[in-house]
């Protein structure tokens, strides 16, 4: 069977992904906590440990693979300070290096190495635009940066082998991720917009976004990066009518900027006070199949269980 590595395999997107492609592959997350993984994924998913010096055992696990996917980093969606935006850089730019060294230790390279990158490397200021994987990226805020310099790290590995990154959006799941916490409000009838509430948002049903990135494993035609969100991003008031609707809560209450900037700091402005309209054209024009195009359908299935 083929096999998949997957950094990153114990979190939020790493889940389902393991999940969906144990059927098919033979997949090994590779961890800090092995021990602890390997109880939550079960016997059909191998766990290895996470190696940071000696690569040797780890370039062998590569050898051959199908594929090498990175969904390793730091949690963005905490309280920003000095102490956790250095994490937030360091923990992608530490997993970046050990799979390039990995991978070119390997005699027979792996056939795409993929990193998951995020669709604030296109900044924040180009709010009237349909932004394309060939829209150039932003160049100011701490995300785009961080962002910039992550999918900058595996640009060697091209030279070597097919490589995919991942400009993924707001990943939508009842339990895990941004929505939860955007939902906690309308438990106590306090729902509503958030600032101006005319951002965007370009957001994905989780179970289309792991089956969008098996479809780019497997479609041998497909590199470079891939925006991987719904093709119908929505306004954020609009976002809070939809869930309010679907949950029988009202949506009239909006939370002020000012506010937001008091409670998470500079984190409001960079993940909820500003989006663009972000497109998947390239994974559109690939042939992949989207089964929650709009937002409506995307909650109802997520709240329906």
């Amino acid at each position: 069977m083929k096999k998949v590595i997957i950094f990153g395999g114990s979190g939020f997107i790493g889940k389902h992904l393991a999940n969906i492609l144990q059927t098919d592959y033979d997949v090994t997350i590779i961890s800090r906590r092995p021990k602890t993984v390997a109880k939550e994924v079960g016997d059909n998913i191998h766990v290895s440990r996470l190696r940071t010096r000696d690569l040797t055992k780890t370039s062998l696990l590569f050898e051959g693979a199908e594929a090498v996917i990175n969904l390793a980093g730091e949690n963005v969606g905490e309280r920003w300070n000095k102490r956790k935006m250095s994490k937030i850089k360091k923990s992608r730019l530490d997993i970046d290096n050990i799979i390039v060294r990995a991978t070119r230790g390997t005699t027979t390279f792996p056939k795409v190495v993929m990193l998951a990158s995020s669709v604030a490397i296109y900044g924040f200021s180009r709010i009237n635009i349909d932004i394309a994987e060939d829209t150039p990226v932003g160049q100011r805020g701490f995300l785009p940066k961080v962002a910039i310099n992550h999918e900058d790290s595996f640009e060697q590995l091209e030279k070597l082998t097919r490589v995919v990154y991942l400009r993924i959006g707001n990943v939508l799941d009842a339990n895990e991720g941004e929505l939860p916490r955007i939902v906690a409000p309308y438990k106590y009838y306090l729902g509503g917009r958030l600032g101006s509430g005319e951002q965007w948002s370009s957001w994905i049903h989780i179970n289309d976004t792991v089956r969008a990135i098996k479809f780019l494993i497997e479609n041998e035609n497909s590199k470079g990066a891939y925006n991987i969100c719904a093709p119908n991003p929505i306004r954020q008031k609009d976002f809070a009518t939809q869930i309010g609707s679907v949950l029988n809560r009202p949506s009239f209450f909006a939370i002020p900027s000012f506010l937001l900037r008091i409670f998470v700091g500079q984190m409001a402005d960079e993940l909820l006070l500003n989006g663009l309209r972000v497109v998947p054209k390239k994974l559109i024009d690939d042939g992949f199949n989207f089964k929650f195009e709009n937002i409506e359908d995307a909650l109802e299935d997520i709240y329906a269980k």
